[in-house]
């Protein structure tokens, strides 16, 4: 989840089957210490076709959704627009990181599993240049923050490429259950579950010592570098 497309975020399916229990609460802005998000704006088009340019960022994604046309992204936009009025407390959000000033870094997101109904997901598309600073789990955990107090949902899946070792050491970090290799947007993606009365246990555990843990659990990924 450090790198790009840590976990993967469908490209606004209808959230036909919300989580029965779940609470309605925007997220119109938020900010942490080093990351605001908002919502997508028109304007944000160029920045978002951008990212989605870039080979490093592709190489991992797990859907193949073509934003890296400026048409497709005007679309995509247009209906995240939407899409937050429609189903409040949920979507995909503009992230930049405050160097002072705020500069885009790319996107974090809480939505509905298409092949899951009733589940939500948590997602995440970085800038190589946000990665291994530790921001995509930082991100995260406002994503886990937002999902468990002002949804008030009881579980989130984390889905990504099996290649993203930093997305694997990000979400064992964060608590997240590794349940194997299953079928994503038609192809084999990593899947990963997280009882949220667990996150809320864990969340007051520093960061880092969470991801040093996270890491020793992983061998495979001991050398890779996480965030």
């Amino acid at each position: 989840m450090s790198t790009p497309a840590a976990v993967g975020a469908p490209f606004i399916p209808a959230a036909t089957a919300l989580p029965p229990t779940m609470a309605t609460r925007p997220l119109a802005w938020s900010r942490s210490r080093r990351i605001a998000l908002r919502e997508f704006q028109a304007g944000d088009v160029d920045d978002l076709s951008a990212l989605h340019r870039d080979p490093r960022v592709r190489a991992l994604l797990i859907d193949d959704v073509p934003l890296q046309l400026r048409r497709v992204t005007a679309l995509f936009v247009e209906r995240m627009t939407t899409y937050y009025r429609d189903y409040e407390g949920l979507g995909i959000w503009h992230a930049s990181v405050l160097r002072p000033d705020p500069i885009f870094a790319g996107w974090f997101s809480l939505m509905p599993m298409a092949d899951r109904p009733g589940e939500v997901e948590i997602g995440s598309r970085l800038l190589p240049s946000a990665w291994g600073a530790g921001f995509a789990q930082e991100g995260g955990e406002m994503m886990l923050d937002h999902a468990a107090d002002d949804l008030r949902l009881s579980s989130v899946w984390g889905v990504c490429h099996p290649g993203n070792r930093s997305a694997l050491a990000v979400l064992a970090a964060m608590g997240f259950e590794a349940l194997g290799m299953m079928p994503y947007e038609g192809r084999l993606a990593s899947h990963h579950r997280l009882d949220l009365n667990a996150w809320r246990r864990l969340r007051n555990t520093p960061r880092m010592t969470r991801l040093r843990r996270a890491l020793r659990s992983l061998p495979l990924h001991r050398a890779a570098t996480a965030s």
